[in-house]
């Protein structure tokens, strides 16, 4: 259940007698007017925990990310200059060039592309694997694939991975910012994020992507660590802690940060260009963490809230 959605109860409920005594009406139609009116006034309040948003812009951001010109505009002409994403799709598709490439027989791409792919990848790779044995082990340029065939780039024909006509054109390098947002949007809205890992199925983190660049516009002009956003994520939706499974070795709020920091600001706003990231030694941590910032971000997105 969501932050705008829950059944009046307490003070809410109070609030609505109170009303309905005061106006005086009588009949169902009328009192189911005015709770009408309040559910709208309320939906229309700003919320602390939504950064200033109302529960209704909230909604809009989660079910409607594409749809809301009133609340978000995207800027097609703009794309970044690194986004190791477009870098890997753009290496598939001269890999599987014109008269494409055999699949293997687990339906996979040749490992000798894989491998050739990752030989000609800058260092910065999110993460590079240490040896490839499949496709599957290239983990980036497995999940491109898969959104290529899904968002209409790729097919299969005859055991062959094919550029489909629309894949051909998006690919020209006159294309290149009509492909970066054909699958980036697919990305956000289509590809499962969870299928990368393996941790609790927390929709909510892909689901609120939107709601995340949001934040990332609101308080990215300087470096914070990557638990920062996760923190404010929590904010707004703390009832999806209930999602995750609990775990002998990590707390909930520990596992629902680190899914976070990996879905959404690694593989997803990283991965793609959207933001800066760099490791970040802490003195009471052992390995690295990580911090972000997102300087190019109203290049892209303009919100009217």
């Amino acid at each position: 259940m969501q932050p705008y959605d829950k059944p009046l109860q307490g003070s809410l409920a109070d609030e609505l007698s109170q009303a309905i005594e005061a106006s005086g009406a009588s009949t169902l139609e009328e009192m189911n007017v005015i709770a009408q009116q309040m559910s709208a006034a309320r939906n229309a309040r700003p919320i602390q925990e939504f950064l200033g948003l109302s529960p209704a812009q909230m909604a809009d951001l989660l079910y409607n990310p594409l749809k809301s010109p009133s609340l978000v505009t995207f800027n097609e002409d703009w794309m970044p200059k690194n986004a190791m994403a477009l870098h890997l799709f753009n290496a598939l598709a001269d890999g599987i060039g014109k008269d494409g490439v055999k699949a293997t027989r687990q339906g996979n791409l040749p490992i000798l592309l894989c491998r050739d792919i990752l030989a000609n990848t800058p260092e910065d790779l999110v993460e590079r694997p240490y040896n490839i044995r499949t496709e599957t082990d290239f983990d980036e340029l497995n999940s491109l694939r898969i959104l290529g065939e899904m968002s209409g780039l790729i097919t299969q024909n005859k055991a062959k991975f094919v550029l489909t006509s629309l894949g051909q054109e998006l690919a020209q390098p006159k294309n290149q910012k009509q492909l970066f947002h054909h699958l980036l949007k697919a990305y956000a809205t289509q590809f499962n994020w969870g299928y990368r890992d393996g941790y609790s199925d927390v929709d909510i983190i892909q689901t609120g992507w939107l709601f995340s660049l949001y934040c990332l516009l609101s308080f990215g002009s300087k470096w914070r660590p990557c638990r920062f956003y996760a923190d404010k994520f929590v904010e707004a939706f703390p009832m999806e802690l209930e999602e995750v499974d609990e775990r002998p070795y990590s707390t909930v709020e520990e596992q629902f940060h680190h899914c976070y920091q990996i879905r959404t600001l690694k593989r997803f706003a990283y991965f793609w260009g959207l933001i800066d990231m760099r490791k970040l030694k802490t003195p009471d941590s052992i390995g690295f963490e990580y911090e972000v910032q997102a300087p190019r971000l109203f290049d892209w997105l303009h919100f009217y809230a």
